[in-house]
């Protein structure tokens, strides 16, 4: 079944088959936001891809972090590379946001948290095996 199914399907598959022949496809995720962005274009009465169709949908969200948009977008942002040169389009691809340093701190567990969350799986009780002529074996 074809993943693609807006007027830019076939340049997609094209840019994908491009992109797995040098070994440059993330399948996890440039292919789900590849489609997401096919979705968005079917929105649009046109057949061909406009500045607009592009900027709205690689328009940071409120609910994303730059890094998170940068991750939503940078499949687009390459597949119109792609197009323009091969000289398919003439948008203009967007601006990616600047990439934001991590703030997230590791937990260290305390033995007390790691003892609670271990000592429930040391006292299950399982029962006990049934005989393999009560499951029909």
């Amino acid at each position: 079944m074809n993943k693609f199914t807006s007027f830019l399907a076939p340049l997609m598959q094209a840019y994908v088959f491009y992109r797995k022949a040098f070994g440059y496809w993330d399948e996890a995720s440039y292919e789900p936001n590849l489609v997401l962005f096919d979705r968005h274009c079917k929105k649009y009465p046109t057949e061909f891809m406009s500045q607009e169709m592009v900027d709205e949908w690689c328009q940071k969200r409120d609910t994303e972090t730059n890094n998170s948009c940068r991750s939503r977008i940078y499949v687009v942002v390459s597949f119109i590379r792609y197009l323009r040169a091969r000289g398919k389009t003439e948008v203009m691809e967007p601006d990616i946001p600047r990439k934001e340093r991590r703030t997230y701190i590791p937990h260290s567990f305390t033995d007390i948290e790691l003892n609670n969350f271990f000592m429930p799986v040391t006292l299950y009780i399982p029962y006990p095996a049934l005989p393999d002529n009560v499951l029909g074996n």
